[in-house]
Parts: C-alpha cells; structure tokens; sequence
C-alpha cells in the first residue's frame, strides 16, 4: 500500500473512530518479521503525515520493537505504544515507555506470529493469562508507571485455539481494575462461531461478541477494521437497553 492510500483510509477510518492504530510488520499467524529500519520506513512517514492532517488524532504504533516505537513517538507524536510482544521480545521497550508518558497497550501472545498457531496448549488458559497481567502488573509497578497509562490485551488470535478464545471472552476480567483492548475483527475463530450459530458469514459472529462484550458493561478498547460498524452496534445496544441497565 502506498504512502498516499494509506493516508486516505486513515482520513476515512478517523471519520468514525476515536483513533488509530497504524503498524508496519503483519502479526498474521505464520508471517515473517521485518527489521527495524523496514518497519520504520513503511510506518513513520505515514503517521507524520497522519499526524500533520489531523493534529488532534489519537494515534498508536504497533510494534514490538523499541526503536520503531521511539521514532514514533519522537518523529510522529503517537499516544500509545500497542505492544504484541509486552516488552518481552524486546526488553528495550520499557526503556521507551518509562522515558515517555504515552499509553501502553500489554498484550499476550503465546509464541511469535510465524509458529504460535503451531498445536498451541494451555493447562487453564484463563489462569495462564491471568497470571501473565499479574506479572506485567508487577513490572510496570517496580518501574513506577502511572497505572493510568496501561491497558490490557488478551490476545484473541496470538497463539489461541477456537475454544481459547471463548473461554478468555467469556471469562471475568473486573479484577484487572484496568480496561481490556479487544481485537476480534478478521480473526479465524469467529468461523466456528459462525457454524455453532448458524450465521450467515463472520461479520455475524463479530457482531455477536462485540453486543456480549457490551452487555458486561465494563471499560474496554475495541481493536477493529471497520469501526462504523462497531459504532452502529453500539448505537443499537444503547437504544434497546434501559437506562438503568446500562
């Protein structure tokens, strides 16, 4: 995609979301990682450009690398940092993060895009991530962080089976005292929820997590393709639940 085109969908997606989260490297299961200098190549004129249309725009990078999140920050003013790899693959990370005051989007993923859909397992898979964000929590304490900044994300997708992610949807997240980040769009697991229900396509299935989400009434991030939809839905949502129960 050329610099132009992607400045344009992001004009178009930024007409109905409350931001915008731009990366340079697919996190795809099975794709193959690309070295800093490409990652910034393709990322940072895109965000300054971004950046110089629509200066109030909430923008976030997402990487998992330290020095394309530096530039980021220091070329194209971004906000967050959305971190697939909770500054595990790069360790460097919390240096850029301590050294800034953006947002920081902490995500699990059982392995990296090119083999975590190789025959993942979990033992208890709610308790697993849960002891993840226990960890992560603790880190970002010992290094005195504003918990403000810190958002949660479980990963639906990143080394998950089908029957992973449903349980870490349906699972109780209230304790973490911290909003959850959602990224459910395109992922392969709302097939099977398509078949189970009997849907006519994913888009469905999206919908139905997205209105379940929803109904817990519990602060949290939407991560998504086609953020007019997610909006209609909400909109949707509120009109048919009574105030009270909102």
């Amino acid at each position: 995609m050329s610099r132009g085109v992607a400045v344009r969908r992001a004009m178009e997606l930024l007409q109905s979301a409350h931001g915008l989260d731009v990366g340079g490297e697919s996190t795809r299961p099975g794709a193959e990682p690309v070295s800093a200098k490409e990652e910034r190549k393709r990322v940072i004129p895109v965000l300054q450009e971004i950046r110089k249309e629509m200066p109030q725009a909430l923008l976030s990078i997402d990487t998992y690398k330290a020095e394309v999140a530096l530039a980021a920050i220091e070329l194209a003013g971004v906000d967050v940092v959305n971190d697939v790899g909770a500054g595990d693959w790069d360790p460097s990370m919390w240096g850029v993060i301590e050294k800034s005051r953006v947002g920081y989007i902490c995500m699990h993923a059982l392995g990296r895009p090119k083999e975590m859909q190789v025959n993942p397992r979990y033992d208890q898979v709610i308790t697993e991530v849960g002891e993840f964000f226990d960890r992560k929590r603790g880190e970002w304490e010992q290094r005195r962080l504003a918990k403000e900044r810190l958002v949660y994300d479980v990963g639906i997708g990143f080394g998950k089976r089908a029957e992973d992610n449903r349980a870490l949807l349906e699972a109780d997240w209230s304790g973490l005292e911290r909003p959850l980040a959602w990224g459910l769009s395109r992922k392969s697991f709302l097939e099977v929820t398509q078949k189970e229900r009997g849907m006519q396509n994913r888009n469905e299935a999206l919908d139905f997590w997205n209105q379940r989400l929803l109904e817990r009434g519990l602060p949290m991030i939407w991560r998504v393709h086609d953020p007019l939809r997610v909006k209609e839905l909400r909109t949707i949502f509120s009109n048919d639940v009574p105030a009270g129960a909102r």
